[in-house]
This record gives structure tokens, C-alpha cells and sequence, in this order.
């Protein structure tokens, strides 16, 4: 999960966005798996205002926490993130999911 927010252009997927990068795992088990990363405060779920929400987009991302990133470069594994973001540029992606990628993104937790 963690790699797949790292990859996302944006480093805040949605999770439909997630889904679609994990087509093996179902929704409900990727959603436990980014409740476990929530509660280690590795994974912080933000949320855009109200304002700024559109009709049929997400306006709920996943993205690292301050913590969380510390965490992953202390174990020397942000070094792939340029790669993972260029693999996913190589995805095929559908046109909902590229809507999903096009969507505003809040620009801090606190949003």
C-alpha cells in the first residue's frame, strides 16, 4: 500500500484509485490495510473541503504522514520513489481512473 502512495503522482491516491493498482485485493482489504497504517500514524487520510469537492470525484486521499515518511527514510526506502512514480506513469489506466488522477487534492491534513 505504501508503495502505491509513493508512486501516485500526487502521493494521495483515492481509494478506488488503490483498488484499481491492486486489482488482487478487494476494497474492504485494502481499506483494513490503510486503517492498520492510520492507527501506526504511517498513512494519514485527508480529506478535501466541502467547497472544493466536486460532483462524481473523490474528495477522500491517503497519503504519508510526516512520521511516516521519516520511518521509510530511515530504512533507505524512499530511494525508490522516483522509480515507482515513473512505473506508474507506464500504467494503463482507464478513463475513470484517469478522471479519479485528475482530481483536486487537499493540500495539507488540516484541509
Amino acid at each position: 500500500m505504501i508503495q502505491n502512495i509513493l508512486s501516485h503522482p500526487k502521493q494521495l491516491p483515492s481509494l478506488k484509485e488503490l483498488t484499481y493498482v491492486n486489482p488482487s485485493k478487494s476494497q474492504s482489504t485494502i481499506r483494513e490495510h490503510l486503517e492498520i497504517l492510520i492507527e501506526e500514524d504511517i498513512v494519514e487520510e485527508r480529506v478535501l473541503p466541502d467547497d472544493r469537492r466536486q460532483r462524481d470525484l473523490p474528495w477522500r486521499f491517503y497519503g504519508l504522514t510526516e512520521e511516516g515518511r521519516a520511518l521509510l527514510s530511515e530504512a533507505g526506502l524512499l530511494r525508490a520513489e522516483a522509480t515507482l512514480q515513473d512505473m506508474y506513469t507506464r500504467l494503463d489506466t482507464t478513463p475513470e481512473i484517469d478522471k479519479y488522477a485528475q482530481a483536486p487534492r487537499p493540500g495539507h491534513a488540516t484541509e
